[in-house]
């Protein structure tokens, strides 16, 4: 049985049991055997298989050409066609030069690690791009592994034919590890019309863009970005500029981490594009490295008609320890005029250097509003004239949130939060603040007459200066309605408050050290304090009270000289002027009578 075995196998008619032996049956009736077989081979092949014989096994890798010394588009083209839907691999150290896109077909892993391909000045197209950019369709399950892509300078071409790697209608991109170099034109990797992307372990010499990503696209990955662009590093536009504006529509769900790069613009830009689209569920997290103006840009691009009135919502940012060029930008400027909830979490600021504040709600257009802001756990070694928040005019934010700051050192006359425009609902807790001279926690600015903060609140805070204090409200025109203030220590300010508003001040665990007062009013003030828990040390000054302006205390523990506050019967204070008739102590006014709560001397 064994030679026999070994003869069939020599002659080739040797089957496994079970297999029929014999003449091969028709194909079916109409149907030649040559497009059977083709139909056969074309299916397996998508499945990345390939046939021979009657025995499918998985595709062998297609290895690319040797490079020609010419031009080796058609070359490179040919074998990747030749591989579609399986792998195919670039020769090592292979260098290749071309004039027109390499296209990349659906289930394609191309592994080009080792090798460079320029794309030659005067070709006027792409270097890199997927069938269905010419073609129509969507392809996806494709892979692009290593490999050095340069765009020589005068490449040129218009519209999106100018960008290096471009990307369209596709589900399921990996690239990874791929060096981009290019000398001039637009985009080294455009998105648009993608989904379940994943961009990585990318290094930028690049002229413009690094990854730019336009809508619709859905659940995209970008990380591990390193180098250098001329432009944004990533930037989201769900819709883009006119220019390049050939797919458009949501991005949703998209993860920026691991930034270390150059920026001669933003590390990080997202935009919500026109009034039509959004950009929903993007989180930015470890960003570190050099920014031209901006680390973070979020909102709108009033360059563009296409870039403006676009909706950002569900926006965290975590992680940041960038820095920009000195004297240019800060950490996070939002410009959008429809902006939803943003979440900023684990800022790092070394020292001085820029210009604008830190964090900049500055709208580009309006009226504009901002649902929820929030700043979290951010560490501030020196903060120079220039705030670490600030709200500009044109801005509303519904709420807004600083939690866990700490503010190492200050100049003369900082400020950790400037509110020019309108904020609903603030909330200010676990601050730690060192100012060097008139500091302040919160200002709403002279300049901006109709700074409004509707409802305040100010909590675990420690302040250490030489004058200044925790909030500044200093024309008649603001609005600072109701503003509480607990569990808060003050060394050496001058006044916890100072303000020219009609505000309900409401005080719990509050600490003066040294000479300060709880209140400074102006003219046009009119204050009223509630609470208990107040201390404050010997020859603290309590209250000082333009003429005009008005104190009401409801605050038993206000130590201060009664004969400034308004008389409202069943107010109370603690009595600090020994020259009045009531003596000093706890006081209640009745009628318009102030009197000794122990003693029943009257003033």
């Amino acid at each position: 049985m064994a030679r026999m075995v070994a003869t069939l196998r020599a002659r080739g008619r040797w089957s496994p049991p079970g297999t029929v032996i014999g003449v091969r049956p028709p194909p079916p009736r109409g149907v030649t055997r040559r497009a059977l077989l083709a139909t056969a081979g074309a299916l397996v092949v998508a499945g990345e298989l390939v046939l021979t014989g009657d025995t499918p096994r998985r595709a062998r890798t297609v290895l690319l050409p040797s490079p020609s010394g010419g031009d080796d588009t058609g070359a490179l083209n040919a074998a990747l066609l030749a591989g579609a839907g399986g792998p195919v691999q670039g020769r090592r150290g292979a260098h290749y030069r071309i004039s027109a896109p390499l296209v990349v077909h659906s289930g394609t892993r191309l592994t080009m690690s080792g090798c460079t391909v320029t794309l030659a000045a005067g070709s006027a197209c792409n270097l890199l791009t997927n069938n269905a950019v010419t073609a129509g369709g969507r392809d996806r399950d494709i892979t692009v592994v290593g490999g050095t892509w340069v765009r020589a300078h005068g490449v040129g071409g218009t519209g999106p034919d100018l960008h290096t790697l471009r990307w369209r209608r596709v589900d399921r991109l990996t690239l990874d590890g791929l060096t981009v170099k290019t000398a001039s034109d637009k985009y080294a990797i455009s998105l648009g019309d993608v989904s379940d992307t994943t961009v990585t372990r990318i290094t930028f010499a690049v002229f413009s863009d690094g990854v730019h990503l336009q809508g619709p696209a859905a659940r995209t990955t970008i990380s591990r970005i390193r180098g250098s662009t001329g432009d944004d590093t990533v930037a989201i536009t769900p819709r883009d500029w006119q220019t390049y504006d050939d797919v458009s529509g949501p991005v949703t769900d998209t993860v920026i981490e691991d930034i270390n790069a150059a920026s001669l613009a933003a590390l990080v830009k997202v935009l919500g594009g026109s009034p039509e689209t959004v950009a929903l569920r993007t989180t930015v997290r470890g960003v570190t490295g050099v920014a031209g103006n901006n680390v973070l840009w979020i909102g709108d691009d009033t360059a563009e008609w296409r870039t403006t009135g676009g909706r950002v919502d569900d926006v965290t940012v975590e992680q940041v320890a960038a820095a920009t060029l000195p004297g240019r930008g800060g950490i996070v400027r939002i410009t959008g005029s429809s902006v939803g909830r943003v979440r900023l979490r684990g800022l790092r600021i070394d020292g001085p250097g820029t210009k604008v504040p830190l964090v900049h709600v500055t709208p580009s257009t309006a009226p504009a509003r901002v649902d929820e802001l929030t700043v979290s756990d951010v560490d501030v070694a020196r903060l120079d004239t220039v705030p670490l928040l600030s709200v500009d005019r044109k801005a509303r934010i519904r709420q807004l949130r600083m939690e866990r700051v700490a503010v190492g050192s200050m100049t003369a006359g900082a400020v950790v939060t400037r509110i020019a425009g309108q904020v609903d609902d603030l909330t200010v807790r676990a601050v730690d603040l060192t100012a060097t001279r008139d500091g302040r926690l919160l200002e709403l600015p002279l300049w901006a007459a109709d700074a409004a903060v509707r409802q305040a609140t100010l909590a675990e805070v420690r302040f250490a200066g030489h004058g200044g204090g925790l909030v500044t409200a200093p024309a008649r025109t603001h609005a600072l309605p109701r503003l509480a203030v607990g569990s808060v220590r003050a060394t050496g300010a001058d006044w916890l408050v100072d303000l020219n508003t009609e505000t309900e001040l409401l005080l719990s665990d509050v600490t003066i050290d040294g000479a300060g007062g709880i209140a400074s009013v102006h003219r046009s003030g009119a204050v009223v304090v509630r609470g208990d828990g107040l201390r404050s040390g010997p020859g603290s000054r309590g209250v000082a009270i333009a003429a005009g302006g008005s104190v009401v205390s409801y605050a038993p523990e206000l130590a201060v000289d009664v004969s400034k506050l308004a008389r409202v019967d069943g107010s109370r204070a603690t009595n600090t002027n020994a020259h009045l008739s009531c003596g000093i102590g706890p006081v209640v006014c009745t009628g318009l009578t102030w009197q000794h709560v122990e003693t029943g001397a009257t003033y």
